[in-house]
């Protein structure tokens, strides 16, 4: 199950999930032996997708491993899709590379064109982190799951298929019509077809078409195409619009929701009304499945989430699976999402390599997840050196890229140095991660520092950007309740939830949290001795999604937070 509609009428799909044989290479041989040719007769069955960590005997495994199997070709072109594959894949059909793409999180694939019949297909996939040019680096704070961790599709090409395609759109000033423009990327392998057809429906109407000729790449663009009386995406209604676009021989369906999102005067505002960000930070993890969470799990999750009030979700550090987008659109959860870049140091984000994987990704990011209409934020990074001029630097190109993609949404950044950031000016929410009274200092000390960060926005005169609260919380080990309330216990995280909620909530200033985190998760080998059973505990449930004290007290107050937030009621009540 790749998406929660149905994406296309036309298109001829194989799905390759299933057992492929499977081959560890700790000491890299594979290249020199040249697997991608003849496959290691020791090698194993191996689940697609999954990670290969959750499979006996390959808990630890970080480093190079080769998946195979066979496809059939239908047709003479074929496109073959990977929506996920963590780390470096080098892919091979038939033993000759055929492309290789580097990042864990997002699809890509590659067209071959060969004769109808039987083929090998075999990926080495290499997720081996270091600490100066990968993306993630290795000291991260959840565990490095190797893997084909999505799905692989085969699209048997009919003389021409839809490679991409952008639908855009402005709404007038009274968020009541829209103007949309919309493109589409058609593929022809094999020859150049004359007379092609591409229209374009929405819901099943016929809105506009064009007869041309199809090169071997081609993009066709439908301009001023205007949609009167639209209902507008909102929380409370997420209305979602189906754009088919058709050829002769192939159709891709897009659902999309129209929504205004933009800051003024220290607010955020959708369709023009005051949002509060009710968020939660979250992994899309689980010990028993690593980063290959079922839908199943995913729906469970957003029900979780749901029912403690959150209305929003920030994707945690990774671009998430499109399904779980898909979830987020039809239950009106606002989503942030961001690539990989977490704690980088000033060396690091100077590197060219770092700059041009973390360019690549964001460009991907954007181009995938483009018409989710819960996608309200793009972040850039996640508490890197941003205090330095190589963090001002790659602040500054990531920006500009982003906003050249995409101008309809919120950008930021996640700074852990609030005092001293020199990049919130390339953003639009100034958004902080602190955990006062968990690694240092006291509860009591939040109210002092959230004055002190609103003197620094006032003396770089950013006084107008609305500030989010993207990270704060505390360690509980499941279960462990006593009367003295420690730190680790579920008592002192569900006190700690409780008083820094009521501190946020009562300022006006502040326009959303996001805790730090809705599910304990395993974290990398680099940080495991510092973190009790080798997991970030700070979930307000726990890995296997049992419920916290803090749960409880999360819902409590998140239910009422209009009302605590205009003082009508304690946050206590």
């Amino acid at each position: 199950m790749l998406r929660l509609f149905k994406r296309h009428t036309k298109r001829d799909v194989t799905l390759l999930d299933g057992i492929w044989r499977f081959c560890t290479d700790p000491h890299r041989r594979g290249m020199d032996e040249e697997w991608f040719k003849v496959f290691p007769k020791e090698s194993r069955d191996m689940v697609v997708p999954s990670c290969w960590n959750n499979t006996l005997g390959l808990y630890d495994y970080e480093g190079l491993a080769w998946y195979a199997t066979t496809f059939e070709m239908k047709t003479n072109a074929a496109h073959i899709k990977f929506h996920g594959v963590t780390g470096l894949a080098k892919v091979y059909v038939d033993g000759t590379l055929i492309g290789e793409h580097y990042g864990g999180f997002i699809d890509f694939g590659f067209t071959v064109q060969a004769e109808i019949a039987e083929h090998t297909l075999v990926v080495a996939v290499d997720n081996t982190h270091d600490t100066i040019n990968t993306i993630p680096l290795a000291r991260v704070d959840w565990f490095h799951y190797g893997g084909i961790i999505r799905s692989v599709e085969l699209i048997h090409i009919h003389d021409a298929w839809i490679s991409n395609c952008n639908i855009g759109y402005v709404l007038d000033k009274n968020l009541q019509n829209v103007t949309l423009k919309i493109q589409a990327t058609i593929e022809a392998p094999k020859k150049i077809l004359h007379n092609q057809t591409v229209q374009v429906y929405i819901d099943n109407q016929l809105i506009c078409r064009k007869t041309v000729d199809l090169q071997e790449h081609t993009t066709i663009t439908f301009d001023n195409v205007e949609q009167r009386n639209i209902q507008l995406w909102d929380v409370d209604n997420p209305k979602l619009y189906y754009i088919r676009i058709e050829t002769d021989t192939d159709d891709i369906i897009e659902r999309i929701g129209f929504r205004d999102i933009k800051t003024k005067d220290r607010k955020i505002l959708l369709n023009n009304k005051e949002l509060f960000l009710k968020g939660i930070n979250r992994h899309e993890e689980h010990p028993d499945w690593g980063f290959a969470v079922p839908f199943h799990l995913m729906k469970k999750d957003m029900d979780i989430i749901k029912m403690v009030g959150c209305n929003a979700i920030r994707g945690s550090h990774y671009p998430n699976s499109e399904i779980f987008l898909d979830l987020c659109d039809q239950e009106g959860i606002l989503f942030w999402e961001e690539i990989p870049m977490w704690g980088f140091p000033e060396e690091a984000l100077s590197n060219p390599l770092v700059i041009n994987r973390g360019l690549t990704m964001l460009k991907e990011m954007v181009l995938r997840d483009f018409h989710h209409p819960s996608v309200i934020i793009w972040g850039m990074h996640n508490e890197v050196a941003s205090h330095t001029n190589a963090g001002v630097n790659i602040t500054k190109v990531f920006s500009e890229k982003i906003r050249s993609l995409d101008s309809s949404r919120l950008l930021t950044h996640a700074s852990n140095h609030p005092f001293d950031d020199l990049c919130y000016k390339f953003g639009d929410i100034v958004c902080i991660n602190q955990y006062i009274g968990w690694y240092d200092g006291e509860l009591s000390e939040w109210p002092e520092f959230l004055a002190k960060l609103k003197e620094k926005l006032a003396k770089d005169n950013l006084s107008d950007m609305p500030i989010v609260i993207s990270e704060f919380g505390a360690g509980g080990i499941y279960g462990d309740c006593t009367f003295e309330s420690p730190k680790w216990t579920e008592n002192y995280q569900a006190k700690y939830l409780a008083e820094t909620l009521r501190t946020f909530l009562e300022d006006e200033d502040i326009c959303g949290t996001y805790i730090w985190q809705f599910c304990d998760i395993r974290t990398a080998k680099e940080l495991a001795l510092n973190r009790p059973r080798s997991f970030n505990n700070k979930g307000i449930v726990n890995e296997y999604r049992k419920p916290k004290i803090a749960y409880w007290t999360v819902k409590e107050i998140y239910e009422n937070a209009l009302q605590i937030r205009h003082k009508k009621i304690s946050p206590t009540a």
